[in-house]
């Protein structure tokens, strides 16, 4: 389950299961809605894609004033498609066009309000968590490293740490490679069934390559961890056949660029 919400040219993606908490803001960006072209056009927010720094610095500026968020409260790491998460504060904040100095982190999470986390995305999986109850927020990035290695698992035992239930932990899997494009060789394969021979489940096999659905894995690693399944929501929209909608990595051969995860606790 999805939204598309647009003010004027700009548009993002939302999710019914967080949007009843008033207190809480999320967002998926899409490409549209800023001043980037070709490869970039027209809303990417990637640094380090090839696009100019004034195009990005103006779209940055655009999607702020859209979405009614400060740029100064923005957190963000550079991510690397790994497990490690990293809990934040209001010392981690005022970074959001400049270099991170928290390298190799691809999950973030907080008990504070007014720390918009942020995470980038052009095909992998943004997976937001929200617990009511305890006030915690966390934002994953999870690509297919990330999903075999259980990043989602590992932000709920996080949570846990903090005094979290699993059963009131809601989350939201949003647009990424569906199982319809996310094809892989024999060896990545087997990465996948050595790490978790479950994960067959997950696999349709066409001809020579291998479809997991990156999807259900996570949301199967989340369920292992305690959470509800009906408190999951996945978007179902995948970014390689709604290339029009969303950069992919994949559909675009690497020239392309990068769309943003954000979730925050309002004061």
């Amino acid at each position: 389950m999805y939204k598309i919400n647009k003010i004027d040219d700009f548009q993002y993606v939302t999710f019914p299961l967080l949007e009843e908490y008033e207190e809480l803001f999320h967002c998926f960006t899409t490409r549209k809605g800023g001043v980037s072209s070709g490869n970039f056009a027209t809303m990417n927010l990637g640094f380090k894609t090839g696009d100019s720094k004034e195009n990005v610095e103006a779209n940055y500026n655009i999607m702020a004033e859209k979405l009614n968020i400060k740029i100064e409260n923005i957190v963000q790491t550079k991510q690397t498609h790994t497990n490690n998460i990293l809990y934040v504060t209001e010392k981690d904040k005022g970074r959001a066009m400049t270099t991170s100095p928290y390298t190799d982190i691809d999950g973030i999470y907080t008990d504070r309000k007014d720390i918009a986390l942020m995470s980038f995305h052009a095909d992998c999986s943004a997976v937001f968590f929200y617990d009511s109850v305890k006030k915690f927020i966390g934002l994953a990035h999870a690509g297919w490293r990330g999903t075999v290695e259980n990043i989602v698992g590992v932000m709920i035992k996080a949570f846990v740490q903090m005094g979290s239930n699993p059963a009131n932990i809601k989350a939201a899997i949003g647009p990424s490679l569906g199982q319809c494009c996310f094809e892989v060789d024999e060896d990545v394969a087997h990465i996948f069934l050595e790490t978790n021979s479950s994960y067959e489940n997950f696999m349709v096999k066409k001809g020579k390559k291998y479809h997991f659905d990156l999807w259900e894995i996570n949301k199967y690693n989340m369920v292992k961890e305690g959470m509800n399944e009906e408190n999951i929501e996945v978007s179902g929209l995948c970014t390689k056949c709604h290339n029009h909608l969303f950069f992919s990595h994949r559909g675009q051969k690497g020239k392309r660029g990068l769309m943003a995860g954000i979730i925050m606790m309002k004061n």
